[in-house]
C-alpha cells in the first residue's frame, strides 16, 4: 500500500459472523465456529495479527451463540466458584495470550470441561507460544485446534473485503474509487463496514454514484482517532 493511512473513529457494531469470512478457507472456519457443539475439545483458538479482526470475530461469535465476550480483566482474578458462574453459556475470551495469570486460563479450561461449556480463545501469536507455564496449559494450547485469520494489511484481502461489504449493500465500487479509498481507510473490519455503511447512506440521500468525490465526503465525516481499530 502506498501513501499515508488515516485513522478514524468508527462506530463499533457487532457484525454478522458470516460477513467476516469470504473465501473457501473462510467458509471452512465459519463451519467450525457454527458447529461449536461438535468440537472434539470444548476449547479452540482464534488467532490473527493486530487488526486482523480477532476481537470482531470473538464478539460476533459470542452474540451468535448467545454467549459471553470477556477480556482478561473481566475474569482472570475471579475464584473458581465465580468462574463457574460464567460457564452457563459459551465464552469468547479475548487476549488469552496476554493474561497476567496463565494459571487462571488453565482453571477456566478445566472448569469449562466440567460444565460442558465451549470456549473460543483469541490471541495474536500461535497458541503454542502464548504461555510458558503451567506445563499442562502449554500442552493443551499446543494441541488445540486453531483458526487463523487472514491479515487485512494484505492488499488483495483488503480489496476483497471492501468490495464484499459494498456488494452486500448493492454497491459496485469503481476501480478508481477503490484506488482512492485504499490508502485512506484504516485496515480493520470495523472501518470497512463503517465506510460501506456511510457510502450507502450518502448514495441514498444524494442520488449520486460511488465516485471519488462522494467517497471523499464519506471519509471526511469520520473523526480522527489514533486508537481506533480492531485487534
Amino acid at each position: 500500500m502506498s501513501g499515508g493511512q488515516f485513522k478514524f473513529a468508527f462506530p463499533q457494531p457487532v457484525l454478522p459472523l458470516e460477513s467476516l469470512f469470504l473465501d473457501s478457507q473462510g467458509d471452512s472456519a465459519l463451519r467450525v465456529l457454527r458447529r461449536w457443539r461438535e468440537w472434539p475439545k470444548l476449547y479452540i483458538g482464534l488467532t490473527g495479527s493486530t487488526r486482523s479482526g480477532v476481537t470482531t470475530v470473538l464478539k460476533s461469535w459470542a452474540r451468535d451463540v448467545e454467549g459471553r465476550y470477556l477480556a482478561p480483566d473481566d475474569w482472570q482474578t475471579l475464584d473458581p466458584k465465580e468462574l463457574s458462574e460464567l460457564l452457563d453459556r459459551p465464552l469468547a475470551i479475548d487476549d488469552a495470550d496476554q493474561m497476567r495469570s496463565p494459571s487462571a486460563l488453565l482453571t477456566m479450561i478445566n472448569l469449562a470441561e466440567d460444565h460442558n461449556a465451549a470456549i473460543l480463545l483469541g490471541g495474536h501469536e500461535k497458541p503454542s507460544v502464548w504461555h510458558k507455564t503451567p506445563p499442562d496449559l502449554v500442552s493443551r494450547l499446543s494441541a488445540m485446534t486453531n483458526i487463523q485469520l487472514p491479515n487485512l494489511t494484505d492488499d488483495d484481502s483488503f480489496r476483497t473485503r471492501l468490495r464484499a461489504a459494498c456488494l452486500r449493500r448493492f454497491i459496485r465500487l469503481p476501480g478508481e474509487t477503490m484506488s482512492f479509498v485504499e490508502p485512506r481507510l484504516e485496515r480493520s473490519y470495523q472501518a470497512i463496514e463503517a465506510f460501506a455503511n456511510g457510502l450507502d447512506e450518502a448514495m441514498s440521500e444524494t442520488g449520486r454514484p460511488a465516485t471519488i468525490p462522494l467517497a471523499r465526503e464519506v471519509l471526511s465525516e469520520f473523526a480522527i482517532d489514533d486508537e481506533s481499530g480492531d485487534d
